[in-house]
């Protein structure tokens, strides 16, 4: 429902802004993310695991949305309606399991996967299709772990924010872009769904990003 409402109202300001607007554009994006990601479980609520740290590069595309107004001002809503997996990582360690102390050696496999991710941005025109731009966006979490501890995790929704800049080139009624990103996301903190363990992470990423659109 979060998701629902975020990409609702990023497409109604959208339409609200592109009611001034000088033009507007639809476009398609490839992009090459480097994913980020570190994490720890906490067990029975007192004792926290070694946490580990992984890193994934992967390929995704998206769909943007723009309005361009007069004074060199530029709102989008980009989404990217695939998944990909952003930690896949598996290795034995020494569990702590009681407040007691007690421990044991278990096999976990941290993996997850990104979905749906929505962005919506402002871009400014710094010099000669040289433009900065930030923004704010929100991803799905999809938990595909096995903890050998036992734990289930369910699915969540986080949030972030996007800063880079780019290079726009413009032919005639197309437009090409060339952007660098840095997107950091708020910390992923889920409970157990079968036991009192929880799970605290951290992801950021950078990405490289090549755009095609279309101004009608």
């Amino acid at each position: 429902m979060r998701k629902f409402l975020t990409s609702l109202s990023s497409t109604l300001l959208l339409i609200l802004w592109s009611a001034s607007a000088n033009a507007g554009s639809i476009g398609i994006s490839g992009m090459v993310m480097e994913i980020d990601g570190s994490g720890s479980e906490t067990v029975e609520n007192a004792n926290k695991n070694t946490g580990g740290s992984s890193s994934e590069t992967v390929t995704v595309g998206s769909i943007f949305l723009e309005s361009e107004q007069n004074n060199g001002w530029v709102l989008g809503f980009d989404w990217i309606p695939g998944s990909a997996e952003f930690v896949n990582q598996s290795k034995t360690q020494t569990n702590v399991t009681s407040a007691a102390g007690a421990t044991e050696s278990k096999t976990q496999k941290v993996s997850g996967d990104i979905e749906n991710h929505v962005t919506i941005y402002v871009e400014k025109d710094v010099y000669n299709g040289l433009y900065l731009k930030v923004g704010g966006q929100s991803v799905d979490i999809v938990s595909t772990e096995n903890i050998g501890t036992g734990s289930t995790y369910p699915d969540d929704t986080i949030y972030g924010y996007t800063v880079g800049a780019g290079y726009r080139y413009d032919l005639d009624n197309m437009f090409i872009k060339f952007e660098y990103v840095y997107q950091d996301y708020e910390t992923i903190s889920l409970e157990a769904t079968n036991t009192n363990n929880s799970v605290e992470g951290d992801i950021d990423a950078h990405t490289g990003k090549i755009s095609i659109g279309y101004k009608f």
